[in-house]
C-alpha cells in the first residue's frame, strides 16, 4: 500500500506578506519540499495583477466572486483596429509581468531562513507561475487574444529567465499553474482564440521547456478556486489525466511533479473518481515524477481520510510507492481562522520527508 509522505502548497496563502507566510509554514518543515512565498498583496487574486499590463479597452469583465467565464462585449470594426493599434503600442514599450521582481525579492527571504535553519537544507523555493491562458484567456476580449499572445508570452519567458538567472537553480522549483487552460481542455470555459488543442497543449509545453533541467518543474492542476466553487466541477481525474498524458509526451525533460485536485463532491463517488488516474500512474512511476492529490478540506478531517484510503486502493499493482497530500488549490480565498485545520491535517495524515 503507497505510504502518504509529505505534503504540498499551491502557492497563495492568506496573510499580508512573505515573512508572515513562512512565520505560518514552519511548523511543516518536516513535511514541505518546497516553500512558496504566499502570493500575497497585488497578487492574492491569483493573475488578476496581470490584467492592468494591456489597455483596459480591450479587457473583458470578469468577476472573481463569481465562478462564471469573463464576460465580452461586441466590438465594431473601427475599435477592432484600435484595441489591435493600442495592443502595438503596447507591445512596442514593452510589458512586464512582475513575476521575477516578486520571485527574487522573496527568495531573498527564503535564503536568509534557510541559512538560520529555520527550514530544511534541501529545501526549495517555489516560483508558481500561470500560463499564458490563463491571463489572455481571462482577462482579453476574444478579437484581440491572438494579437495579445504574441505579446504575453515573452514576456511572461523574460521573467522565467530572470527569475532562473538570479535564483540558484539547486534552490529553485518553477510550478506552472493551469486553472483557465484545463478549463479549456474540458470545453469549460469561454471560446479561446485557438480551434486545435494542440495549441492549447503547445505553448504550456513551450513554457515547460524554458525551465531548466536542474530547476525542478511542477503542474498544478486546477478547475478555478473563486469563492471556493469550480467553474466546472470536475466528475472524476480523467480530464487531469489525459491532458496530463498530453503534455508530458512533449516534454523535453521530466516533470518533477503534479498535482491533481480531489472536490468535496466526489466524496460519495471515489472509485470513479481516481479510476482515471491508473492511466496517469505508469507514467509518474517511469519519469521518478511526484504525486500530490487535493484532498485536503479545511475542518473535513474524515472525508480526506476516506479519500487517501480510496486512492491508495486506486493505487494498487503500481510501482507508485508513496503520495503527498494538499488542498485542492491554494489558500489564498482560505479564511485565515481555517489554515490552522488545513496544517493539522496536513501533519496528522502524511509521513515526514526530512
Amino acid at each position: 500500500m503507497p505510504t502518504v509522505r509529505g505534503c504540498h502548497l499551491v502557492g497563495s496563502v492568506p496573510l499580508k506578506d512573505t515573512q508572515s507566510v513562512f512565520e505560518s509554514l514552519h511548523s511543516l518543515q518536516k513535511h514541505l519540499k518546497r516553500y512558496p512565498d504566499g502570493e500575497t498583496a497585488d497578487r492574492k487574486m491569483f493573475v488578476s495583477f496581470q490584467a492592468p499590463l494591456f489597455p483596459e479597452f480591450i479587457q473583458t469583465k470578469l468577476d472573481f466572486s463569481n465562478p462564471l467565464p469573463p464576460q465580452s462585449r461586441a466590438f465594431t470594426d473601427q475599435e477592432i483596429e484600435k484595441g489591435k493599434y493600442l495592443l502595438g503600442l503596447r507591445g512596442k514599450e514593452g510589458t512586464k509581468t512582475g513575476y521575477d521582481d516578486a520571485a527574487i525579492k522573496s527568495y531573498e527571504i527564503f535564503k536568509d531562513w534557510k541559512e538560520k535553519g529555520k527550514f530544511p537544507h534541501g529545501a526549495r523555493f517555489q516560483v508558481s507561475m500561470a500560463t499564458l491562458g490563463n491571463v489572455v484567456g481571462s482577462f482579453i476580449s476574444p478579437q484581440f487574444q491572438e494579437e495579445a499572445e504574441k505579446i504575453y508570452e515573452p514576456a511572461l519567458f523574460e521573467a522565467l529567465h530572470n527569475i532562473q538567472e538570479k535564483i540558484p537553480h539547486k534552490e529553485l522549483a518553477i510550478q506552472l499553474d493551469m486553472g483557465v487552460d484545463m478549463l479549456y481542455w474540458v470545453d469549460g470555459w469561454a471560446k479561446p482564440w485557438w480551434s486545435d488543442k494542440d495549441h492549447l497543449v503547445g505553448y504550456i509545453v513551450k513554457m515547460a521547456n524554458e525551465v531548466h533541467p536542474d530547476v525542478e518543474l511542477g503542474f498544478h492542476f486546477c478547475y478555478g478556486d473563486i469563492a471556493h466553487q469550480h467553474t466546472v466541477e470536475p466528475e472524476s481525474l480523467k480530464g487531469v489525466s489525459d491532458f496530463a498524458l498530453r503534455i508530458f509526451n512533449k516534454l523535453k525533460r521530466p516533470a518533477t511533479y503534479v498535482h491533481c485536485p480531489v472536490p468535496l463532491s466526489a466524496e460519495h463517488n471515489l472509485e470513479a473518481y481516481f479510476k482515471p488516474l491508473q492511466s496517469l500512474l505508469p507514467v509518474l512511476c517511469e519519469n521518478g515524477t511526484e504525486l500530490f492529490l487535493g484532498l485536503i478540506h479545511a475542518d473535513n478531517h474524515n472525508a480526506t481520510r476516506k479519500m487517501i484510503e480510496s486512492a491508495r486502493q486506486t493505487m494498487l499493482g503500481f510501482d507508485l510507492t508513496e503520495f503527498g497530500i494538499s488542498t485542492e488549490c491554494g489558500w489564498g480565498r482560505t479564511p485565515e481562522w481555517q489554515l490552522a485545520s488545513i496544517k493539522e491535517i496536513s501533519l496528522s495524515e502524511s509521513k515526514p520527508i526530512f
